[in-house]
């Protein structure tokens, strides 16, 4: 059975090994996200399909969710294989998968009725008409590029009713989110031919060696603003990271939400205590 949904906002892990699981777990994280071998945009880090179960278990011992960026965009020949894919994962536990492609989420809602998905930042979902078109494809949530500013994200929740995902930590991002067209994004696939990070190549991360900027985005220090705007989810990127760096981000954050949650029930308190009166030996409001 799956973990009860957490009050907002959650903080989403990224985990690229077992032991990057157990490290988002052991820091706080309320969910984490993997990717899954030959499934996964990049193709670097990943559980093998047969370890995901061991992921799900770890998480179901720490009461938070498991979900899975199936962010590969397969060809038509692809499609039957990968759908069965998503069956043996939702079979496993998973609680929510990521997809990165439009006819895939059609697919999957169509085959796979209840399990929540999760649109992919590589869909792009900018505005209230995007996020209603894919609500209507069927999708649960979306995650936002770190373009979008907490003043747009009243009206696309309000337009989709949508869950918001929002990267707390991520890389810089000097192109839309999501839509790197890198030469170096191009390397050998199998066989010996060329192949995209989206099918079967793996990105090698050049704009690291880029003269563009490169300290990390990053939303520790307006996590409150982005709360009052609404974002449901805080997301960290980083299945590439290891387990000491996942664990190090982690408590990060944890610990400046959980502050931010302790002030606001202050507060909370606060008010309502101030705002009673006594009047005939009783407290009215």
């Amino acid at each position: 059975m799956a973990p009860a949904t957490r009050t907002s906002p959650i903080l989403l892990a990224p985990a690229g090994s077992l032991p990057a699981v157990e490290a988002a777990l052991s820091a706080g994280a309320d969910a984490v996200y993997i990717g899954v071998r030959s499934l996964s945009r990049g193709g670097r880090t990943g559980l093998s399909p047969e370890t995901v179960g061991v992921a799900v278990s770890a998480c179901r011992r720490a009461g938070a969710r498991l979900h899975a960026a199936i962010n590969a965009i397969p060809s038509s020949g692809e499609l039957p294989a990968l759908l069965a894919s998503l069956h043996r994962l939702r079979d496993a536990g998973v609680d929510e998968v990521i997809l990165n492609d439009p006819g895939v989420i059609a697919l999957a809602r169509q085959e796979i009725p209840g399990w929540p998905i999760c649109a992919s930042v590589g869909l792009s979902v900018l505005n209230p008409e995007d996020a209603r078109a894919y609500r209507d494809l069927g999708v649960d949530a979306i995650v936002l590029p770190s373009a979008v500013r907490p003043e747009e994200i009243p009206p696309i929740k309000r337009a989709s009713g949508l869950r918001i995902e929002v990267f707390a930590h991520c890389r810089p991002e000097f192109l839309l989110h999501g839509k790197c067209g890198l030469t170096g994004y191009v390397v050998e696939g199998d066989g010996g031919g060329t192949a995209s990070a989206k099918r079967g190549g793996s990105c090698r991360l050049v704009c690291r060696n880029l003269p563009v900027p490169c300290a990390s985005h990053s939303l520790e220090d307006e996590l409150p603003v982005w709360i009052a705007a609404g974002a449901d989810v805080f997301k960290i990127e980083g299945r590439e990271l290891s387990a000491p760096a996942v664990a190090a981000l982690v408590a990060r954050f944890r610990r400046k939400l959980d502050g931010i949650r302790a002030e606001t029930g202050a507060k909370d308190r606060d008010g309502i205590s101030n705002g009673r009166r006594r009047e005939n030996g009783k407290t009215v409001q």
